[in-house]
């Protein structure tokens, strides 16, 4: 697992090399929110994203949506498109879905505009994901077309755990990290997502020539509190394909360490 935060221009001007210091191993960062507005790019989104770079924090983004329509999802992925260009992202670009307008819309129509602003995203070469609370998820959203085709970004804070499976859970609104003044989101990856979009050459890299030359897997370093079994639960859909990491990496038994390099099968 990974530590990350979410930062905007309501955090302020962050002191990235103290948010380094704390052990943050990602940020993800606004861009802007709605259709193309010279007042609606965050005015932060720059600053936060060279500041974090510049002290090796690897970072995605994501875009606040006020669609209505599979146009207008359209239009705002074009936005965060422009936003974006020219800039490389270890995370993946995520829809952010919960604005209190779009409650007006039918389940139908809200999961088509999650749809529509990731495909184009996808179609521009960024890997795309979405974001909503647990609520969102299981009432306002049809999950069972989403979840099989976009990786989830799931609000749900005051409890230990995710209630379902997602790439990055958001479990806090009111963390303390130095180097940001007041409170600001916590994290959790499960994905190691800096080496999918290096290995796919996705969000502005190209692919690496380890990928080339070793196509049939990826390169995963393990962290406190891993098994073999949440490693392919996380990478491969089920804990019971734990034997193929098993296989691939020669282990004569089911116990790993903080710290050991395993190919994990693509």
């Amino acid at each position: 697992m990974f530590k990350g935060i979410d930062v905007s221009k309501w955090q302020g001007g962050v002191n990235w090399n103290e948010v380094k210091k704390t052990g943050i191993d990602f940020a993800i960062i606004r861009e802007g929110w709605g259709k193309k507005s010279p007042t609606q790019t965050d005015k932060k989104f720059k600053e936060n994203y060279e500041g974090a770079k510049s002290v090796g924090i690897p970072i995605g983004s994501y875009h606040y949506s006020y669609a209505d329509s599979v146009d207008d999802a359209k239009r705002e992925a074009e936005f965060c498109l422009e936003n974006i260009h020219g800039l490389q992202f270890e995370y993946p670009i995520v829809l952010d879905i919960e604005d209190r307008t779009m409650l007006s819309l039918s389940n139908r129509q809200r999961t088509d505009i999650v749809k529509a602003f990731c495909s184009e995203i996808e179609k521009n070469g960024y890997y795309a994901m979405f974001y909503c609370n647990a609520n969102w998820l299981s009432n306002y959203l049809i999950k069972e077309e989403l979840l099989p085709k976009y990786d989830l970004w799931l609000a749900q804070w005051n409890t230990s755990e995710p209630s379902c499976s997602c790439g990055i859970w958001q479990k806090s609104d009111k963390g303390a990290i130095s180097g940001i003044n007041g409170n600001v989101d916590l994290d959790v990856s499960y994905k190691n997502y800096p080496e999918i979009m290096k290995s796919k050459g996705l969000n502005g890299f190209s692919k690496s020539s380890s990928s080339s030359s070793n196509p049939s897997y990826f390169s995963y370093t393990v962290k406190k509190g891993d098994t073999l079994w949440t490693i392919a639960q996380r990478y491969l859909g089920s804990g019971y394909k734990y034997k193929e990491i098993k296989a691939l990496n020669s282990l004569n038994s089911d116990m790993i360490y903080p710290g050991q390099t395993l190919k994990i099968p693509k």
